[in-house]
Protein backbone atom coordinates (compact mmCIF):
# COMPACT_ATOMS: atom_id res chain seq x y z
CA UNK A 1 0.00 0.00 0.00
CA UNK A 2 2.95 2.39 0.30
CA UNK A 3 3.26 5.26 3.17
CA UNK A 4 0.87 7.17 4.39
CA UNK A 5 -0.43 10.21 2.96
CA UNK A 6 -2.36 13.06 4.19
CA UNK A 7 -6.02 14.42 2.81
CA UNK A 8 -6.46 18.02 3.89
CA UNK A 9 -9.16 20.70 3.61
CA UNK A 10 -12.70 20.69 5.23
CA UNK A 11 -14.31 19.02 2.34
CA UNK A 12 -11.61 16.63 1.14
CA UNK A 13 -11.50 15.26 4.83
CA UNK A 14 -15.29 14.81 5.24
CA UNK A 15 -15.68 13.13 2.07
CA UNK A 16 -12.62 10.90 3.34
CA UNK A 17 -14.23 9.38 6.35
CA UNK A 18 -17.65 9.69 4.39
CA UNK A 19 -16.52 7.18 1.87
CA UNK A 20 -12.76 5.50 3.10
CA UNK A 21 -13.14 5.44 6.95
CA UNK A 22 -11.57 1.97 6.90
CA UNK A 23 -8.27 4.06 5.28
CA UNK A 24 -8.45 6.91 7.63
CA UNK A 25 -5.38 6.51 9.95
CA UNK A 26 -6.02 9.67 12.52
CA UNK A 27 -7.82 13.10 12.26
CA UNK A 28 -5.90 16.55 13.32
CA UNK A 29 -7.72 19.38 14.48
CA UNK A 30 -5.79 22.67 14.61
CA UNK A 31 -6.76 24.43 18.03
CA UNK A 32 -9.35 26.52 17.72
CA UNK A 33 -10.91 25.42 14.24
CA UNK A 34 -14.62 25.47 14.66
CA UNK A 35 -17.76 25.39 12.14
CA UNK A 36 -20.42 23.00 11.35
CA UNK A 37 -18.38 20.95 8.75
CA UNK A 38 -15.56 20.68 11.63
CA UNK A 39 -18.65 20.06 14.17
CA UNK A 40 -19.54 16.74 10.97
CA UNK A 41 -15.88 15.72 10.44
CA UNK A 42 -15.41 15.41 14.74
CA UNK A 43 -18.82 13.60 14.93
CA UNK A 44 -17.97 10.56 11.83
CA UNK A 45 -14.63 10.22 13.73
CA UNK A 46 -16.33 9.56 17.02
CA UNK A 47 -18.31 7.12 15.13
CA UNK A 48 -16.07 5.59 13.18
CA UNK A 49 -13.75 5.14 16.45
CA UNK A 50 -10.88 7.24 14.59
CA UNK A 51 -8.47 8.56 16.74
CA UNK A 52 -8.65 12.79 16.61
CA UNK A 53 -5.84 14.78 17.70
CA UNK A 54 -5.98 18.95 18.69
CA UNK A 55 -2.74 20.26 17.49
CA UNK A 56 -1.21 24.03 17.07
CA UNK A 57 -1.94 25.20 13.54
CA UNK A 58 1.83 25.28 13.39
CA UNK A 59 1.36 21.83 13.85
CA UNK A 60 -0.57 20.55 10.92
CA UNK A 61 1.48 22.73 8.75
CA UNK A 62 4.52 20.29 9.44
CA UNK A 63 2.67 17.32 7.82
CA UNK A 64 1.62 19.51 4.45
CA UNK A 65 4.12 22.61 3.99
CA UNK A 66 2.12 25.03 2.31
CA UNK A 67 -1.27 23.41 1.73
CA UNK A 68 -4.42 25.19 2.84
CA UNK A 69 -5.46 22.73 5.02
CA UNK A 70 -8.30 24.78 6.55
CA UNK A 71 -7.59 23.58 10.36
CA UNK A 72 -8.00 19.94 9.31
CA UNK A 73 -6.07 16.77 8.14
CA UNK A 74 -6.14 12.87 8.22
CA UNK A 75 -3.29 10.46 7.55
CA UNK A 76 -4.66 7.98 4.82
CA UNK A 77 -3.29 4.94 3.36
CA UNK A 78 -2.94 5.41 0.00
CA UNK A 79 -5.45 5.01 -2.56
CA UNK A 80 -5.15 2.03 -4.80
CA UNK A 81 -5.09 2.61 -8.50
CA UNK A 82 -7.85 0.30 -10.21
CA UNK A 83 -6.71 -1.86 -13.11
CA UNK A 84 -7.72 -0.64 -16.65
CA UNK A 85 -9.83 -4.06 -17.64
CA UNK A 86 -12.42 -2.83 -14.94
CA UNK A 87 -13.56 0.51 -16.15
CA UNK A 88 -14.72 -1.23 -19.06
CA UNK A 89 -16.64 -3.63 -17.09
CA UNK A 90 -20.14 -1.29 -17.32
CA UNK A 91 -19.90 -1.73 -21.31
CA UNK A 92 -19.66 -5.36 -21.24
CA UNK A 93 -22.51 -4.86 -18.51
CA UNK A 94 -25.19 -3.18 -20.65
CA UNK A 95 -24.41 0.28 -19.99
CA UNK A 96 -22.53 2.41 -22.82
CA UNK A 97 -19.37 3.22 -20.98
CA UNK A 98 -17.83 6.53 -20.28
CA UNK A 99 -14.37 7.32 -19.66
CA UNK A 100 -11.75 9.82 -19.69
CA UNK A 101 -8.14 9.73 -21.01
CA UNK A 102 -5.80 12.31 -19.98
CA UNK A 103 -3.02 13.01 -22.28
CA UNK A 104 -0.03 14.08 -19.93
CA UNK A 105 -2.06 16.43 -17.18
CA UNK A 106 0.81 17.49 -14.72
CA UNK A 107 -1.48 20.25 -13.13
CA UNK A 108 -2.63 18.53 -9.43
CA UNK A 109 -5.77 21.00 -9.47
CA UNK A 110 -6.52 20.39 -12.81
CA UNK A 111 -6.65 16.74 -12.27
CA UNK A 112 -8.95 17.67 -8.97
CA UNK A 113 -11.03 19.18 -10.46
CA UNK A 114 -11.34 16.79 -13.55
CA UNK A 115 -12.50 13.79 -10.83
CA UNK A 116 -15.00 16.07 -9.68
CA UNK A 117 -16.52 16.65 -12.93
CA UNK A 118 -16.08 12.56 -13.45
CA UNK A 119 -18.06 11.92 -10.34
CA UNK A 120 -20.36 14.57 -10.67
CA UNK A 121 -21.65 12.88 -14.16
CA UNK A 122 -21.11 9.16 -12.99
CA UNK A 123 -18.28 8.05 -15.38
CA UNK A 124 -16.81 5.30 -14.95
CA UNK A 125 -13.36 5.94 -15.03
CA UNK A 126 -10.12 8.41 -15.48
CA UNK A 127 -6.95 6.56 -17.37
CA UNK A 128 -3.72 8.35 -16.65
CA UNK A 129 -0.43 7.80 -17.98
CA UNK A 130 2.29 6.48 -15.81
CA UNK A 131 5.00 9.08 -16.70
CA UNK A 132 4.49 12.97 -17.10
CA UNK A 133 0.96 12.68 -15.13
CA UNK A 134 0.06 13.82 -11.68
CA UNK A 135 -1.03 10.84 -9.93
CA UNK A 136 -3.28 10.35 -6.98
CA UNK A 137 -1.37 12.70 -4.22
CA UNK A 138 -3.45 14.72 -1.46
CA UNK A 139 -3.30 17.85 -3.32
CA UNK A 140 -5.65 16.02 -6.05
CA UNK A 141 -7.64 14.93 -3.05
CA UNK A 142 -7.95 18.41 -1.86
CA UNK A 143 -9.24 19.80 -5.06
CA UNK A 144 -11.60 17.28 -5.92
CA UNK A 145 -13.55 17.92 -2.91
CA UNK A 146 -13.32 14.32 -2.07
CA UNK A 147 -14.06 12.78 -5.50
CA UNK A 148 -10.84 10.94 -5.88
CA UNK A 149 -12.17 8.60 -3.07
CA UNK A 150 -14.90 8.13 -5.76
CA UNK A 151 -13.72 7.56 -9.33
CA UNK A 152 -11.65 4.54 -10.23
CA UNK A 153 -8.45 6.02 -11.53
CA UNK A 154 -6.02 3.73 -13.82
CA UNK A 155 -2.60 4.02 -14.87
CA UNK A 156 -1.37 3.09 -17.73
CA UNK A 157 1.91 2.62 -19.58
CA UNK A 158 0.93 4.20 -22.81
CA UNK A 159 -2.03 6.75 -23.24
CA UNK A 160 -1.78 5.84 -27.72
CA UNK A 161 -1.53 1.80 -26.49
CA UNK A 162 -5.04 2.00 -24.46
CA UNK A 163 -6.81 3.51 -26.76
CA UNK A 164 -6.12 0.67 -29.36
CA UNK A 165 -7.26 -1.61 -26.18
CA UNK A 166 -10.50 0.34 -25.72
CA UNK A 167 -11.39 0.02 -29.28
CA UNK A 168 -10.71 -4.02 -29.60
CA UNK A 169 -13.44 -3.74 -26.87
CA UNK A 170 -16.23 -1.65 -29.10
CA UNK A 171 -15.62 1.77 -26.90
CA UNK A 172 -14.63 4.57 -29.33
CA UNK A 173 -12.37 7.14 -28.39
CA UNK A 174 -13.17 11.17 -28.93
CA UNK A 175 -10.33 13.43 -29.18
CA UNK A 176 -10.42 16.72 -28.11
CA UNK A 177 -8.68 19.57 -29.87
CA UNK A 178 -9.58 23.02 -31.07
CA UNK A 179 -8.85 22.78 -34.85
CA UNK A 180 -10.93 19.39 -35.20
CA UNK A 181 -13.51 19.59 -37.85
CA UNK A 182 -16.36 18.87 -36.02
CA UNK A 183 -17.77 20.56 -32.81
CA UNK A 184 -18.82 18.54 -29.77
CA UNK A 185 -22.40 19.30 -30.30
CA UNK A 186 -22.34 17.04 -33.55
CA UNK A 187 -20.45 14.05 -32.03
CA UNK A 188 -22.65 11.34 -30.57
CA UNK A 189 -21.54 10.57 -27.26
CA UNK A 190 -24.08 7.92 -26.08
CA UNK A 191 -22.54 5.00 -27.35
CA UNK A 192 -19.74 3.36 -25.23
CA UNK A 193 -16.62 6.53 -25.39
CA UNK A 194 -13.60 7.62 -24.03
CA UNK A 195 -12.76 11.04 -24.35
CA UNK A 196 -9.08 11.99 -24.45
CA UNK A 197 -8.46 15.29 -23.19
CA UNK A 198 -4.81 16.75 -23.89
CA UNK A 199 -2.10 18.97 -21.49
CA UNK A 200 -2.26 22.09 -19.82
CA UNK A 201 0.19 23.71 -22.77
CA UNK A 202 0.45 21.01 -25.74
CA UNK A 203 -2.70 19.31 -26.20
CA UNK A 204 -3.06 15.94 -27.44
CA UNK A 205 0.29 14.66 -28.62
CA UNK A 206 -0.26 13.99 -32.76
CA UNK A 207 -0.11 10.24 -31.93
CA UNK A 208 -2.46 9.86 -29.36
CA UNK A 209 -4.60 12.31 -31.80
CA UNK A 210 -4.05 9.77 -34.74
CA UNK A 211 -4.93 7.04 -32.64
CA UNK A 212 -8.01 8.64 -31.95
CA UNK A 213 -11.40 7.61 -33.58
CA UNK A 214 -12.97 11.17 -33.65
CA UNK A 215 -11.44 14.69 -32.68
CA UNK A 216 -14.16 17.41 -31.48
CA UNK A 217 -13.58 20.38 -30.42
CA UNK A 218 -15.69 23.11 -28.05
CA UNK A 219 -16.79 26.37 -29.61
CA UNK A 220 -15.20 29.36 -28.51
CA UNK A 221 -16.32 32.65 -29.43
CA UNK A 222 -14.48 34.87 -27.98
CA UNK A 223 -10.95 36.17 -27.55
CA UNK A 224 -9.39 33.24 -25.78
CA UNK A 225 -8.38 29.89 -27.72
CA UNK A 226 -8.72 27.61 -25.42
CA UNK A 227 -9.93 26.25 -22.03
CA UNK A 228 -8.27 24.70 -19.14
CA UNK A 229 -7.69 21.50 -19.37
CA UNK A 230 -10.74 20.85 -16.09
CA UNK A 231 -12.82 22.93 -17.88
CA UNK A 232 -12.70 21.42 -21.45
CA UNK A 233 -13.14 18.07 -19.61
CA UNK A 234 -16.55 19.32 -17.81
CA UNK A 235 -18.10 20.51 -20.90
CA UNK A 236 -17.37 17.33 -22.58
CA UNK A 237 -18.44 15.18 -19.72
CA UNK A 238 -21.96 17.52 -19.12
CA UNK A 239 -22.72 16.74 -23.04
CA UNK A 240 -22.06 13.06 -23.20
CA UNK A 241 -24.26 12.99 -19.57
CA UNK A 242 -27.69 15.25 -21.85
CA UNK A 243 -27.19 13.47 -25.02
CA UNK A 244 -27.57 10.11 -22.95
CA UNK A 245 -30.58 11.25 -20.97
CA UNK A 246 -31.87 12.55 -23.92
CA UNK A 247 -31.40 8.82 -25.54
CA UNK A 248 -32.58 7.03 -22.46
CA UNK A 249 -35.98 5.20 -22.73
CA UNK A 250 -37.34 7.08 -19.28
CA UNK A 251 -36.85 10.16 -20.93
CA UNK A 252 -38.24 9.63 -24.46
CA UNK A 253 -41.73 7.81 -22.61
CA UNK A 254 -42.10 11.11 -20.02
CA UNK A 255 -41.65 13.51 -23.06
CA UNK A 256 -44.47 11.70 -24.98
CA UNK A 257 -47.75 12.48 -23.24
CA UNK A 258 -49.62 9.84 -25.61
Amino acid sequence: MGETEYVYGRRAVLEALRSSAERVNKLFIAEGTRGRTITEIRELARQKKIVTNTLPRRGLERYVPGGEHQGVIVSVAPVDYADADDLIRPYHAGKPALLLLLDEITDPQNLGAILRSADAVGADGVIIPRRRSVGLTPVVAKHSAGASRYVRVARVTNIATTIDYLKENGIQTVGMTGDAGDTLYEVDLTSPTGIVIGSEGAGLRPLVRRKCDLTASIPMHGKISSLNASVAAAVVLYEALRQRLDASPARSINSNPL
